[in-house]
Parts: C-alpha cells; sequence; structure tokens
C-alpha cells in the first residue's frame, strides 16, 4: 500500500459529510444491498456519468428495503460515496484523502461502509472497471512483473489488483449472493476458482465489453430479483444490450460447484495425452479464444482434446456449474478489425453452440515468446493450477 493511503480501516471516519438517513442502522434488515464499486481513474472515467445515470433509472424499480450503493474513484476527484433511491441520489460521502481503488484495502473499506451501515439479508458486488482476464502479461510498469488484474488505478503510477488479493480481501467480509463484473475477460475459471469461497454466482463475460460496459437500467433491477434465477435475468438483459452492433457473450459460474469442476477437470485432462503434440502440449490452433492466445474457451478446448465418452462426463459437471450462458458469434475483439467484425467472420476459429462453454481457460503453451514463458509461471500462483492437475501433466 503507498504511503498516500491512510489506514482504511478508519476511513470512514475521515469522510466529509457524514450524516444518518432514514435508512442507516435500522432495526431490520433490508432484503439486499449491493456495492457498484466503479475503479474508474483510468481511460473509462468518461462513462461513468451515463452509467450512473442508468443506474438511477434502474433504481426506481427497486422495493424500498433495498439499497443501491456505488463507490466511485476518478480521475481528478477524491472518491466519494453514492446512495440511489428511485430515481435519486440521496447520500453522497467524500473521502478527505485520495485512495487507490487497486488496492484491496481499499475495496474492504468500501464493501465494510456498505455492510456497516446498511445491513441486509444478501449482499452484491458489481466491479466496475477494466480487467485483463486472470493475468496482465505485459509489465504495466518500468521494471514490474505481471499481475492478475482488475481495477487500473493510474493516480501515483499505475498499479492492477489480482484476484487472489481480491478473494481473500473479500474473505473477511460477509459472503455475497454476487459478483456481477462489468469488466474485459472475467469470466475466466482460475478466477471463478479462487474467488469460489466468498460469493454463491459470478455472473461476467469471458470476452472484451464494449467501453459503455453493461446496460444498467435494465441490468439493476435484475440483480435484486429474489427469484432464484435472478443471474439469467442479468445475463440476459446484457445481452439484449446491442453496442457496436454486436451482443456481448455472458456466463454464470455458480461457485459451489467449483471443487467438483476442478476434480472432473482434473480426470479429464489426464485422458487428453492421446491427442498432445509430441512436445506434450496440447494444439490450441482453431480454438475460440477471448482477448489473446491464453484465453481459450475452456469446452472447446475439452471438446477438441479429450475422448469423447471423458468429455460427456466433464460436460455433466460444466453444465452444473455453468447453469446458463449467452451466445454470440461475433463481439469485440483484438484480433479482428474494428469497424468491420459486425460483417466479419472470425478468422481464427468459429463459435457454434456445441462448441461454445463461455469461460475461459489458460492452455500452457511450450513455445519461446516472453508471452507464454511468463504465464507458465503466473499460472501456478492460481489455486487451479493445481486443484485441476496442470501440474501434474509437466504443464
Amino acid at each position: 500500500m503507498t504511503k498516500s493511503l491512510f489506514p482504511l480501516l478508519a476511513a470512514v471516519l475521515l469522510l466529509a459529510g457524514c450524516h444518518k438517513d432514514k435508512n442507516e442502522h435500522s432495526k431490520q434488515p433490508a432484503t439486499q444491498s449491493v456495492l457498484v464499486y466503479i475503479a474508474g481513474d483510468n481511460n473509462l472515467q468518461d462513462f461513468i456519468r451515463n452509467d450512473i445515470a442508468q443506474m438511477k433509472t434502474g433504481s426506481k424499480e427497486l422495493a424500498k428495503d433495498c439499497n443501491l450503493l456505488l463507490f466511485v474513484d476518478r480521475k481528478g476527484k477524491l472518491p466519494y460515496f453514492l446512495k440511489m433511491e428511485n430515481g435519486d441520489t440521496v447520500r453522497v460521502e467524500t473521502l478527505k484523502e485520495e485512495v487507490k481503488s487497486s488496492d484491496t484495502e481499499t475495496l474492504k473499506m468500501a464493501m465494510n461502509w456498505m455492510t456497516s451501515r446498511y445491513e441486509a439479508k444478501n449482499y452484491g458486488l458489481i466491479l466496475w472497471g477494466h480487467a485483463d482476464g486472470w493475468l496482465i502479461w505485459k509489465a504495466r510498469q518500468a521494471g514490474g512483473r505481471p499481475r492478475q488484474a482488475y481495477g487500473q488505478d493510474t493516480t501515483g503510477g499505475e498499479t492492477w489488483m489480482n484476484i487472489p488479493d481480491m478473494a481473500r480481501a473479500l474473505a473477511t467480509l460477509p459472503h455475497l449472493r454476487f459478483i456481477f463484473a462489468d469488466c474485459c475477460c472475467f469470466q475466466s475459471v482460475e478466477s471463478a476458482y479462487e474467488l469460489r469461497n466468498v460469493t454463491d454466482y459470478i455472473i461476467a463475460s469471458a470476452a472484451e465489453i464494449p467501453g459503455e460496459g453493461a446496460p444498467y437500467q435494465t441490468v439493476i433491477p435484475a440483480l435484486f430479483s429474489q427469484r432464484d434465477d435472478f443471474y439469467q435475468l442479468a445475463a440476459d438483459a446484457y445481452y439484449n444490450q446491442v453496442s457496436y452492433s454486436y451482443r456481448e457473450p455472458m456466463a454464470v459460474v455458480k461457485t459451489s460447484e467449483m471443487e467438483n469442476l476442478a476434480q472432473a477437470t482434473k480426470t479429464v485432462l489426464k485422458q487428453c495425452h492421446v491427442n498432445l503434440e509430441s512436445d506434450g502440449y496440447p494444439s490450441v490452433d482453431r480454438l475460440i479464444y477471448y482477448y489473446d492466445h491464453s484465453l481459450f474457451d475452456m469446452q472447446h478446448f475439452l471438446l477438441t482434446h479429450a475422448p469423447e465418452d471423458a468429455y460427456a462426463q466433464w460436460k455433466r459437471v460444466f453444465d452444473t456449474a455453468v447453469p446458463y450462458r449467452t451466445m454470440t458469434e461475433v463481439w469485440m475483439a483484438n484480433h479482428v478489425d474494428f469497424l468491420d467484425y459486425a460483417e466479419t467472420m472470425f478468422r481464427d476459429f468459429e463459435v457454434t453452440e456445441e462448441n461454445y462453454g463461455g469461460v475461459s481457460m489458460f492452455v500452457p503453451q511450450n513455445r519461446s515468446l516472453s508471452f507464454y514463458r511468463e504465464q507458465n509461471e503466473r499460472i501456478k500462483e492460481m489455486q487451479w493450477y493445481t486443484a485441476a492437475g496442470l501440474h501434474e501433466l509437466g504443464w
């Protein structure tokens, strides 16, 4: 933590303009409180105003015993909190010092602010900002090592939050009903396994998302729904938005099934040896990938490499762990001409109902490029590496 960060456990005491509102410290807990964690101290800050306006619209449909709360960190302004109610901002609190939204202590402080003031039967977290899957493969600072990534913060030097640290921070807080990640490439099996003990569901995309992000006027009511399949409502709300002439592939992970998925993956990977290359590594030619040649579609990878019977057994476990997904054949991607992707099929692969799973998985490669050497080492820091048996394959 940088020296500019004051002790964040006491940060709330330094809030400017603090006051109680009619819902604070109520005797009866709310049905649900949700924090939107806006890590916007980066080039996404121009989208914050419109997204907040959409959230105000969405808040009009919420019941009185539901709390929609925001922590907002943007360039050139002190971070602040908002509470939305029936289309209005009814509470504003501003920190007296700058903090890093990429710091897990800031995340804990913001979550504690919600849970201590707006006690609820259920809690949710919306992650807003930049993400790069489970790993940033480019060093973001001179001499800096690649780090697992969420929440780019550019004040005082560029920093990110890694997923294992995020999981450890959230483990100290009340359990979450969901994490809704409105950021690129978040839906990876590595991140989901890391976060399995802190939330019931992860709703996110394995692919890149548009800068404008989610359609919050419809996503917010969906996330507050008390239906058992609320996650389907939220994924559909995102999918139904058409941005730059395309829709967003979304997937839902049920984290209570992640241990079963890890064991099933470990079992099926041992049976993929007959389809490995001579160097002991799998071919990734024509596999669906979501950003670069490291975030491969998990289902497509095993469909391609596993024996038919073994794949069928694994697929049953996968479908339980991923109870819902939306599919699109084209999305924003760095390997497609930006202005022509709506009319151009992906050159490297084809997306079908059979091969698309909506969750990415890192597949180690025996290549000399530093890109792969670094990732082959960094994957060992993720719990998934051992749980899914990648280490037993010599990867």
